[in-house]
C-alpha cells in the first residue's frame, strides 16, 4: 500500500518543515525498507541531499546503532528514523538532538497507522496541549487508578509534548510519528502502588491477560500469574534489574489513534495512559540501560493534585 501524497507533503512539509537547502536522513532496516523508501523518494522532490540509511536490524527498543550510523545521525538537519526498533531513547538520538537535528523517530510504522493518525487537526491538538500540559508539569502528585486494579501514585519531572514540539519545526524538535502525548519522566522515590497494563506491550502484542506489576520508590515486581507475565519478566531480566525501574509516565492524546498491539500508536490513544521501564535519560533521569518498553493502561481515572482530569479514559470537559 502506497503512502497518500498528500500525507508525505504533510510530514516532510509541514511536520518537519523540509526545506530546499537542507539535508535529509531518512535511517531504515530491512523489515521497514519499502515504507521507508517512499519517504526517501518524495523528500528527493524537496531537497537534493537526500539519504536513505539502511542498518542492521536492533535486537530491542533503545539499543545503540553502529558508530557509522550514529556518526551520520550527528550530521543531517533533518531525520526521519523508520525502523523496527526503537531509536529514540538512544545517545545517537540525544546528541543528534543536542546538535539541532529536527527529528522523527517512528518504530513500528505502518500505512496503516500512517493513514489514520498523521492527517488530523493539528491546530486544534497544540491547544489541548496548551491546555494540559501545564497541569501535568507543574503538578505535585498524580494518581492513576482503573476498573482492572492499577492504584498507583507518582510525581513526574521533565514533562515533554509541549505545543511547540508537536510539529518538528524547530531546532532540536523531536518526537514520534504519531506525535500525539504528553510524556514526563517520573520521580521514583514518589511512585508507588499497583499497574495493570490491560492494554498491550512491546513483543506481546494485544495482552490476552492484564500484567499486575507492583512497584515501590519506582521499581516494578511483576506477578507472575499468566504467560504474559512471564514474558515481560525475561524481557527486562535479560538486561538485568535496572531495566525493571520505571522511567516514563505518559498520556495519549491522539483521536484517531487505536489500540492495535503496535506501541508506536497504542501509546499515542486518546484515554489511555502508559507507564515505561528502562532507559530514561531522555527525560533527564539517570538510568542508562539499553532498553525502554512502554506498557498501556486503558481507560483509567487521573486524578492530579486532588482533582480529576480524566474518568475511566474521559477528559473531563473543561480540559479537553
Amino acid at each position: 500500500m502506497e503512502i497518500n501524497s498528500g500525507i508525505l507533503d504533510s510530514i516532510l512539509k509541514k511536520i518537519l518543515d523540509l526545506k530546499p537547502n537542507e539535508s535529509f536522513l531518512i535511517i531504515t532496516d530491512e523489515q521497514k525498507k519499502e515504507l521507508a523508501m517512499q519517504v526517501y523518494e518524495y523528500a528527493k522532490k524537496i531537497t537534493p541531499s537526500a539519504r536513505i540509511e539502511i542498518m542492521k536490524n536492533l535486537k530491542v527498543d533503545g539499543q545503540e546503532p553502529e558508530s557509522d550510523v550514529a556518526e551520520l545521525m550527528l550530521n543531517h538537519d533533518v531525520q526521519f528514523y523508520l525502523t523496527s526498533k526503537s531509536l529514540s531513547h538512544t545517545d545517537a538520538r540525544r546528541n543528534a538532538t543536542k546538535k539541532g537535528r529536527r527529528i522523527i523517530s517512528a518504530p513500528g510504522l505502518t500505512n496503516s497507522i500512517i493513514n489514520r493518525c498523521v492527517d488530523i487537526d493539528y491546530d486544534k491538538l497544540i491547544k489541548f496541549h496548551d491546555r494540559l500540559r501545564p497541569i501535568i508539569a507543574n503538578s505535585k502528585g498524580i494518581h492513576i487508578t482503573t476498573k482492572a486494579g492499577t492504584n498507583i501514585r507518582t510525581s513526574v519531572h521533565d514533562t515533554r509534548g509541549q505545543s511547540d514540539n508537536l510539529l518538528k519545526n524547530k531546532q532540536g524538535a523531536f518526537g514520534n510519528l504519531p506525535t500525539e502525548e504528553i510524556d514526563s519522566g517520573i520521580v521514583r522515590e514518589k511512585t508507588n502502588g499497583t499497574i495493570v497494563f490491560d492494554g498491550s506491550f512491546p513483543e506481546l502484542g494485544i495482552l490476552k491477560n492484564p500484567v499486575k506489576v507492583e512497584v515501590i520508590n519506582g521499581k516494578g515486581k511483576i506477578i507472575f500469574d499468566n504467560e504474559e507475565a512471564k514474558k515481560m519478566n525475561k524481557m527486562l531480566s535479560s538486561v538485568g534489574e535496572k531495566a525493571f525501574l520505571l522511567a516514563e509516565l505518559g498520556i495519549g492524546t491522539n483521536p484517531e489513534a487505536r489500540i492495535t498491539g503496535n506501541i508506536l500508536e497504542d501509546e499515542k490513544v486518546l484515554g489511555t495512559v502508559h507507564f515505561a521501564f528502562g532507559n530514561d535519560l531522555s527525560y533527564n533521569g539517570s538510568n542508562d540501560v539499553p532498553l525502554h518498553l512502554d506498557g498501556i493502561i486503558k481507560v483509567p481515572t487521573i486524578e492530579v493534585d486532588g482533582k480529576i482530569i480524566m474518568k475511566e479514559g474521559e477528559f473531563i470537559d473543561e480540559f479537553y
